[in-house]
């Protein structure tokens, strides 16, 4: 037992000038850690919880050491952080640990650097001479005292025991101790919850107190508010709203023992979204998890999940449920930061984000029911900094994966290890598509049942679609019936040119039609909504590269134009790239799209007459509904350049071989047959039944395979092992989460458009609190760097950017519009047009 004054003389950390001894930091977090587990238990054995409760608790043992404490007292730093000292000093007093929770040595091993490296990554391994000089770092005294700090740590969990835990169970819980010992201490350390406290508190009496604050703790932090509902399945949907087949079947399948993986398969506007909830609401019934993760393509899509699950959340849950949002611009969400900003205490909030949960994109993953782009949910398999948090995060939600078939080798096989580390630590997860290859299919379920330790994987049999495909030990699927309003035949017409295609649109527009002609690049977008304009047509225009505020402002005018209650729609035309593919709701009379891959056709399609309970076909002035498709003639490839002639710099964005392949089954058929022609036209592009490509475009077929086996191999380079211990993360060296991209492409710089006023330099999108946030546009970096760009030494532009952060300085630039609209030479930009690239 330790006295008050060898308490008092190893402090922790400074408090308003006050000395926290180490000893009571580490209890704080020791505690916060009971109380989590108490609530969402790492395994079904309540002594080897209280064993990894015992071992959180120690997790800063390198804090009584000698360096440690002079620098406390205003000396230098030393070599090595006190978390590499904790992972030294509980290997050197192993016999303690051992004599206290029993386990074998090499499972101790492995879990003492899952505590250890709690500042984002594990320790590193010393050779002898950094050994020998952490060795004096640590000093003499420190060895004296630590194994009577691990005996009084020990002294508060009689019960904990690593008896029954061996080396292969520790290398699959070592991530979720890490995970559950960063969350420990980022509560524990919070100030305003443990304040400092005299040395002289009797030991049992500070635990006490520590258990109680840790409770109030959680519980400020917006964790564990709230817990699933054991009927919540049948309050997904409006009380008067009859589901539909998909809805049905997840209400009704019999779901497996143990983590399980759910394939959806429907067409698009079949209530796929709601079917996945209602089977994360049964997953969560029967214990499976406390909440669950939407995970999105965009930040566009993950907005508008948002304010849906806004709506349905409390539905689910007894209790306030906490509810975030998670990406790179989620604080210019306006709805978010309306739930940021609300009173859990208050009786009539039923949603909330508190500042905890709020203020760091990792812990949002800790809400009770998060959403986000799919990027904050790959990052736990890459190895960044606190990737443990999100694995442990993850593993307690459903993981909900939406528009799984857009994904590339690279962000694939991502996505592959995630469902795999998700089956390995225990969670479940939801994967919805509707234009899902069957060879893509068997790969996710694979990955699935590889974590869950099977070593001959059971397939997912039949091509039915739609299709319901429970994977576990074993797989159970289903063909539910489709829903009538989802069936339909969409013809499809290829346009030879764009002039053609103006034409079209000119007719549509004079006739009343709501018309959209679907860009695949954004110089091409641009290009055309120019012609139509010059014609007199009204046409508007949404691409990626428009400033923050901009495209809100166009999207919220768009969605009330083309939306589902939309007004004003007759005679307009829209020009948009990819972005309108997913993310809005909106519903055309007529469609004309560049050639794009089959999927994304499917998807554009969709928003071809769309909410047919509101504009049935008599109130359409258009016969029926035709994509009609910018192409060449897949029956007359002269060269490798017949796409370009047509489409221009759209040509270049998507795979030739697969352009071809889309064209020349799409046009063969003359028809989009939903959904029961969906599989066949999906395989026929991406399936084992692909028509071989003409002569001249085979070096295009052997260029795409060698470049999707190329990101395929990085990802894999990069992905962490599931099979391994959170402490061979160290062998990739840890990196902060930007020098890990969880997705390829052509490389991006940010510019912060900025005005002039009054002789001020102001952000383009105002002066308001995130002002230079929403003033911001990405241009791809090759382009920018080719132009003279602007001078960021600039005196006016040195001024806003002094008190950036440095990352930010590096990485962000200052872009003045001129009254003209010019940037730099080359480079201009208008609040209707976006970002122009001229010559």
């Amino acid at each position: 037992m330790l006295t008050a004054e060898e308490i008092g003389a190893w402090p922790g950390k400074t408090i308003d000038d006050a000395l926290h001894p180490a000893l009571w930091h580490m209890l704080d977090v020791g505690a916060v850690a009971k109380r989590l587990t108490a609530k969402t238990p790492l395994t079904d054995n309540p002594s080897l919880d209280d064993a990894f409760v015992f071992l959180v608790a120690l997790h800063d043992l390198g804090k009584f050491s000698t360096n440690f404490r002079e620098m406390l007292h205003g000396s230098s730093p030393g070599a090595f952080r006190h978390s590499q000292h904790s992972y030294r000093l509980l290997r050197d007093h192993d016999e303690v640990v051992a004599d206290l929770v029993g386990g074998t040595r090499g499972a101790r091993k492995i879990l003492y650097a899952a505590v250890a490296g709690h500042h984002g990554g594990p320790p590193k391994h010393l050779d002898a001479r950094k050994a020998r000089d952490q060795a004096r770092e640590i000093g003499a005294e420190a060895n004296e005292v630590a194994p009577r700090v691990i005996r009084t740590v020990g002294e508060l969990l009689p019960d904990a025991s690593l008896a029954e835990l061996n080396e292969s169970g520790a290398r699959r819980l070592s991530w979720l101790l890490s995970g559950l010992t960063v969350q420990a201490d980022w509560i524990g350390s919070n100030t305003d919850w443990f304040g400092p406290r005299s040395a002289a508190t009797p030991l049992g009496h500070y635990w006490t107190d520590a258990l109680s604050r840790a409770e109030a703790a959680v519980s400020k932090a917006g964790l564990h508010s709230a817990c699933p509902l054991p009927d919540g399945a049948q309050h997904v949907l409006p009380g008067s709203q009859r589901p539909r087949p998909m809805q049905s079947a997840v209400a009704e399948v019999e779901l497996p023992n143990g983590a399980c993986l759910a394939l959806i398969e429907d067409a698009t506007g079949a209530g796929k979204t709601e079917a996945a909830l209602i089977l994360a609401a049964r997953m969560m019934a029967v214990g499976k998890a406390r909440g669950f993760f939407f995970a999105l393509p965009t930040m566009a899509t993950s907005n508008a999940m948002l304010a849906r699950l806004e709506e349905i959340t409390p539905r689910l849950f007894e209790g306030k449920p906490s509810l975030g949002l998670t990406h790179g611009r989620a604080i210019l969400n306006e709805l978010f930061r309306s739930i940021r900003g609300r009173d859990g205490s208050d009786p009539g909030v039923e949603v909330s984000c508190g500042p905890w949960l709020a203020d760091d994109r990792r812990r949002i993953l800790l809400a009770d029911v998060g959403v986000g782009t799919i990027d904050q949910a790959l990052m736990a398999v890459l190895p960044t900094r606190f990737n443990t948090l999100r694995l442990k995060a993850l593993s307690e939600h459903i993981l909900i994966v939406d528009e799984a078939h857009e994904f590339d080798p690279y962000m694939e096989t991502q996505l592959q290890r995630l469902l795999e580390f998700q089956a390995r630590l225990g969670g479940s997860a939801i994967v919805m598509t509707a234009t899902l290859p069957l060879e893509m299919r068997d790969r996710y379920a694979n990955a699935f049942q590889r974590g869950l330790g099977l070593r001959r994987p059971v397939a997912v049999l039949g091509r039915s679609y739609p299709a319901l495909n429970l994977v576990g030990h074993d797989v159970r699927g289903s063909s539910p019936h489709p829903v009538p309003a989802t069936c339909r035949d969409v013809d499809v017409r290829r346009l030879p040119d764009e002039e053609e295609a103006l034409k079209l649109l000119r007719h549509g527009a004079e006739r009343g039609a709501a018309c959209v002609w679907v860009r695949n690049a954004v110089d091409s977008a641009i290009a055309a909504v120019s012609a139509l304009r010059a014609t007199g047509i009204d046409a508007d225009l949404l691409h990626a590269r428009f400033a923050v505020a901009d495209r809100l402002r166009h999207e919220r005018s768009l969605q009330s134009r083309f939306g589902r209650d939309g007004s004003g729609r007759e005679g307009r035309v829209l020009v948009a790239t990819q972005v309108v593919e997913a993310s809005l709701d909106l519903d055309f009379d007529l469609m004309v799209s560049d050639l794009a891959p089959i999927g994304s056709l499917i998807q554009r399609a969709g928003r071809l007459w769309r909410h047919m309970d509101l504009r049935p076909a008599d109130r359409r002035p258009v016969a029926g509904p035709t994509l009609h498709v910018l192409a060449p003639d897949p029956a007359s490839v002269g060269d490798a350049n017949w796409l370009k002639r047509v489409l221009g710099p759209g040509a270049l964005v998507y795979p030739r071989n697969v352009q071809w392949r889309t064209a020349n089954v799409l046009f063969d058929r003359g028809v989009i047959r939903a959904p029961s022609g969906l599989r066949d036209l999906i395989e026929a592009v991406h399936g084992t039944e692909q028509e071989p490509v003409p002569t001249v475009l085979e070096p295009d077929e052997f260029e795409t395979l060698g470049r999707e086996m190329s990101e395929a191999q990085q990802a894999l380079m990069l992905v962490l092992d599931a099979k391994d211990e959170y402490s061979q993360i160290q062998m990739q060296r840890v990196f902060d989460d930007d020098r890990f991209p969880t997705r390829l492409g052509i490389p991006q710089v940010t510019l912060r458009l900025a005005k002039a006023v009054n002789g001020r330099t102001e952000p383009w999108a105002g002066n308001g609190t995130f002002g230079w946030q929403s003033s911001e546009v990405q241009v791809s970096a090759y382009r920018y760097g080719s132009l003279p760009g602007v001078d960021q030494d600039r005196p006016e532009i040195a001024a806003v950017r002094k008190d950036w952060p440095k990352w930010t300085r590096a990485s962000v630039f200052v872009a003045p519009v001129a009254d003209d609209g010019a940037i730099c030479d080359g480079l201009r930009y208008d609040s209707e047009r976006g970002v122009e690239f001229v010559a």
